[in-house]
């Protein structure tokens, strides 16, 4: 996980350029299938408070599977405040690693979002985002800074500039793991500390039934396949 001075330096370097907030959650919801959407915990680590008490908002499993929370799901709203089943807070440089089991991230070829994070209540709470295609080596996606707070708005992350500015990376990367990682500069008071997640989904995404298996390495040598990443390829038609 990032320390502390990592987290600030990639707020200070200002890696928010890659973000992109274009529609509401909502909007953004309705246009996805359940199979956009996170599938597992892979890691929580919950950060900091200056009062979790016997806190109800620390369930990592509330952040997987299709958004629920909406604007209404605030204090004096006519839904009334949101509720533990609703979302996890990550408390201060708390972790919450997700995994894609059907689908892969991938990005679009423009600039268009290509994750949206589903971001909890109108105050600006900062999160580190990184994706990885194996759970080992990790390339940060940005600081989602949700940019309009009056509303349901999460955050939109465009991951072409990050692939176009990585030599490891190409057009065909496909990535099963998202980490958001709280940066240390939000509020930690109370049992909703922190960055809080509602659900994180892939708008670009290819489903894994519809990537060719990857030979077994025997079977590559056999082939004489030098580059094994380029059998990593979306099947045609």
């Amino acid at each position: 996980m990032l320390n502390r001075l990592s987290l600030l330096l990639i707020a200070a370097v200002g890696a928010t350029g890659s973000t992109i907030a274009m529609n509401s959650s909502a909007a953004i919801a309705a246009s996805l299938g359940a199979e956009n959407y996170a599938d597992d915990i892979i890691f929580y680590e919950r950060g900091t408070s200056s009062n979790w008490g016997n806190s109800r908002y620390n369930n990592p499993e509330t952040a997987l599977g299709e958004a629920d929370w909406n604007s209404e799901m605030v204090s004096g709203g006519s839904l009334g405040a949101w509720k533990g089943d609703i979302g996890v807070s990550l408390g201060n440089e708390g972790s919450l690693t997700l995994g894609f089991t059907d689908n892969y991230l991938t990005g679009s070829g423009n600039a268009d979002s290509d994750l949206w994070i589903f971001e909890i209540g109108k105050r600006p709470e900062d999160v580190v985002v990184e994706i990885s295609m194996d759970g080992e080596t990790w390339y940060n996606a940005g600081v989602a800074d949700k940019q309009d707070y009056s509303v349901d708005t999460g955050i939109g992350i465009d991951i072409d500039s990050l692939i176009s500015n990585n030599a490891e990376l190409d057009s065909d990367s496909l990535f099963s793991f998202v980490r958001l990682t709280d940066n240390g500069t939000n509020g930690y008071r109370g049992g909703k500390s922190g960055a809080d997640i509602d659900a994180v989904a892939a708008i670009s995404s290819v489903s894994k039934s519809d990537v060719q298996d990857v030979p077994e390495p025997g079977m590559v040598a056999a082939l004489g396949v030098v580059g094994f990443g380029t059998l990593l390829r979306r099947k045609q038609g």
